[in-house]
């Protein structure tokens, strides 16, 4: 059996060798020999307060695609500014939180120097996926937001405001406005979530069905402790939030038939001591987990050549093609009330 399938079954270590390369633990996996399919890097980051430090831990890392001759870099939920904490003090939250935006000047140094390096062909890295906040001059609150990097564009134009805000978020942020994004590229559709949006079953399947995506990619910072138990049973999770991340993606992917990829922050927050759990992956629209970085550590994990528009979607040469059923069978089901039956 597959190591990392292993790890998700039973929880023991993965034995995949990481390399350390310029002080980051680094993992070079490759998913086909399709070389002109798209080769990712998923960054399994630590979230700090300090913005300076962000933002140079994050050019480091697109130094590193660069040099690793990855397409596309994906960085966490709100890498630039670190996550949010505790409302008890808000004010220094939201004045963090103006502080680390795009358009601050030293902020718009570093993603301006990131976007003039990008490239619109041969080798070197092409588009950059990072999570930050998001404001207008006219607004009172920011948005928690991905943004698109891609040689050309204005990355404060290609964005995505996140929808489902956690009661925390909602003391700092303003729910977007519903608008999916959607990347078009020349290797597949790319659609663009926002941590607690992978919990709600209609945004995988409007981008599966509406927008026809071929993967959904979610930017994170996704803890780890909660415990739920069963006693009786015997059954005591108390990294219940890390359960419900693989199992959420899992479940994303084999529902809608598209890949589904997951970055996430990892480790001790300092303001808070919470953990984010890490396990940055991919998964299948089998529903398999194919790799993941560590859920204790910052990890580069690189995925190349990964088919996300060509592969075919189902390996099973079974009676019921479930890829051919979801074509030609789905539908969407009628708002109608259920029949009642009392017995």
């Amino acid at each position: 059996m597959r190591e990392d399938l292993v790890h998700m079954i039973t929880g023991e270590p993965r034995s995949v060798e990481w390399v350390n390369y310029r002080g980051f633990p680094l993992t070079d996996r490759t998913f086909s020999d399709g070389e002109r399919c798209p080769t990712f890097m998923l960054a399994n980051l630590r979230s700090e307060v300090d913005i300076d430090h962000n933002l140079n831990k994050i050019e480091r890392i697109v130094q590193i695609a660069h040099e690793k001759e990855v397409d596309i870099l994906v960085l966490p939920e709100l890498c630039v500014s670190g996550y949010v904490w505790d409302h008890v003090e808000a004010n220094e939250v939201h004045e963090h939180l103006r502080l680390a935006n795009n358009r601050r000047s030293t902020v718009k140094r570093v993603l301006d120097g990131i976007n003039r390096g990008l490239v619109e062909s041969g080798p070197g890295l092409r588009m950059v996926i990072f999570g930050n906040c998001r404001t207008y001059p006219e607004s009172i609150v920011p948005f928690d937001s991905a943004f698109v990097m891609a040689s050309g564009w204005d990355y404060n134009d290609v964005f995505y405001d996140k929808i489902y805000l956690t009661p925390l978020e909602k003391n700092y942020f303003g729910r977007g406005s519903d608008r999916r994004l959607v990347i078009q590229t020349k290797w597949g559709r790319i659609g663009v979530i926002i941590c607690y949006d992978l919990c709600f079953v209609d945004m995988g399947k409007k981008y599966a069905f509406m927008d026809e995506v071929d993967i959904i990619i979610t930017l994170a910072a996704w803890r780890t402790e909660a415990v739920r138990e069963y006693p009786l049973f015997n059954i005591k999770l108390n990294n219940y939030y890390e359960f419900i991340w693989n199992l959420m993606h899992s479940a994303l992917a084999a529902h809608n038939q598209v890949w589904s990829m997951g970055v996430n922050c990892v480790g001790s927050f300092e303001k808070t001591g919470g953990i984010f759990c890490g396990d940055s992956g991919i998964w299948s629209p089998s529903g398999i987990a194919l790799a993941q970085a560590s859920g204790s550590m910052e990890e580069l994990l690189i995925i190349r050549n990964l088919e996300i528009g060509g592969h075919m979607r189902h390996q099973a040469k079974e009676d019921v093609d479930y890829r051919i059923d979801f074509d030609e069978v789905y539908r969407q089901i009628r708002d109608i009330p259920p029949r009642e039956v009392q017995l």
